[in-house]
């Protein structure tokens, strides 16, 4: 199958952005895996690797991320004056399989086994307490994620058990998502004379083929030298530069603990309801699911490292075991 051209064009953006980066760029390299919680099912293992700018205006007028900034102006806020945007793109992986990875024929009630190649074009916008984010994703789902290779030769690699099913995964289809976030930091305190925290309520609406829903939370971070950044996503809720935007190397040791839960409205999860305009397997995913994260992130220099835990709510009726992943990002400013 022909690679999409949308996605060679965005990944050679990324790469020319780098090129021309600002001093608070950085490249993020983000993995989960549910083996990091003892588990192997449902979503199995997702990695990203994304490049942030820093903020948009402190670049040159004509550079490659003011021009793509401009191109995109119809959003609201995005390139305005009077807000702070950042523009990051992401190409990334996630597999799905069901809770028996041993059989060939999995059950018609589990989890499809699924996986998902995509690029994320996303632009963070920020002004005092509030914090926008706009991502659109395009990518392909089907064998042409290439997912069920990698996964049967990382098995293979650690010696653990083989992948019988991908001959049932769902088919190929391109895939374009729209998705629209904010946050508000609602809350900010002091513990002692080293320690604040806050408190940012969010929110999203999402629509396509992927994801279409809206979603809700409430996400809580205390640390030591606190950074501006707002804290950790993961990669199923596309933004996996979370932890670099709008702020940069840090002089100090930074040290955070973050936790949060996000309650999940939705109308069409394509890991579970499969492809829109292919016969694919499915299970029809609850409309309510809800999950809990916490982590901690520690920043020295140019680097920043994250580890979070994920756990799920029951996400359709015949779910065998509840979803559940860990999530390491590593991150770098350059």
């Amino acid at each position: 199958m022909r690679r999409p051209r949308h996605l060679s064009a965005l990944c050679l953006l990324v790469v020319a952005g780098v090129c021309q980066a600002a001093t608070d760029s950085a490249f993020t390299l983000t993995v989960e895996n549910d083996k990091f919680t003892g588990s192997d099912n449902n979503y199995t293992n997702g990695v990203g690797l994304s490049w942030s700018s820093g903020d948009i205006a402190s670049y040159e007028e004509g550079s490659l991320p003011r021009r793509w900034a401009e191109l995109w102006d119809f959003l609201p806020r995005v390139a305005n004056e009077d807000f702070r945007t950042y523009a990051s793109w992401t190409l990334g992986q996630e597999m799905y399989s069901p809770d028996d990875i041993t059989l060939a024929n999995p059950p018609l009630d589990d989890q499809p086994y699924a996986g998902v190649l995509f690029v994320d074009n996303t632009f963070h916008v920020r002004r005092n307490r509030w914090g926008h984010t706009w991502n659109v994703r395009l990518g392909v789902v089907g064998p042409a994620s290439q997912a069920d290779n990698i996964q049967t030769w990382v098995h293979d690699l650690i010696d653990t058990d083989e992948p019988r099913g991908w001959d049932t995964q769902l088919p190929n289809e391109l895939l374009l998502n729209l998705d629209y976030s904010a946050g508000y930091v609602w809350r900010t305190g002091e513990v002692g004379k080293s320690f604040t925290w806050r408190l940012i309520p969010n929110g999203s609406v999402s629509l396509g083929n992927y994801f279409t829903g809206v979603s809700a939370g409430l996400h809580a971070e205390i640390g030591w030298n606190l950074s501006d950044a707002l804290g950790m996503s993961t990669l199923r809720h596309g933004i996996s530069t979370a932890t670099t935007i709008g702020a940069g190397p840090q002089d100090h040791w930074s040290i955070s603990f973050f936790a949060g839960g996000t309650a999940f409205g939705i109308a069409h999860y394509l890991p579970l309801d499969g492809t829109l305009f292919r016969d694919s397997r499915s299970v029809d995913s609850k409309k309510l699911v809800g999950l809990i994260t916490a982590g901690m992130s520690i920043r020295r220099g140019p680097f920043v490292l994250s580890l979070a835990q994920t756990y799920f709510s029951k996400s359709f009726e015949t779910e065998r075991e509840g979803a559940e992943f860990g999530s390491l990002s590593l991150s770098w400013y350059f």
